[in-house]
């Protein structure tokens, strides 16, 4: 097993940027940067795929941020704890 993979290194700077609290957009970058830098690739043509790829996930990329909001809202609402207490109780 290759641990010099590009995968595997940008996946590490990935864990690693997360672990200190890093911004997921930002460790998203970073860690693609890296990527690329090491496969060989030039840091324009490395920007060009990942906008490219970014661009063609619009609508995935959006789904997830919606599912975000909503995650946050049941979150802040207290929801999950009332329908949690009423299926407990069985009422």
């Amino acid at each position: 097993m290759e641990f010099f993979n590009p995968v595997v290194i940008s996946i590490a700077v990935m864990i690693v940027l997360c672990l200190f609290k890093f911004n997921v957009f930002l460790s998203i970058i970073v860690a693609a940067i890296v990527a690329g830098v090491f496969s060989g690739m030039s840091l324009s043509d490395t920007m060009t795929t990942l906008v490219g790829g970014m661009g063609g996930n619009a609508e995935t990329a959006l789904s997830y941020i919606l599912l975000g909001a909503l995650a946050v809202a049941v979150s802040k609402t207290g929801l999950a704890s009332i329908l949690a207490k009423k299926n407990i109780s069985g009422s």
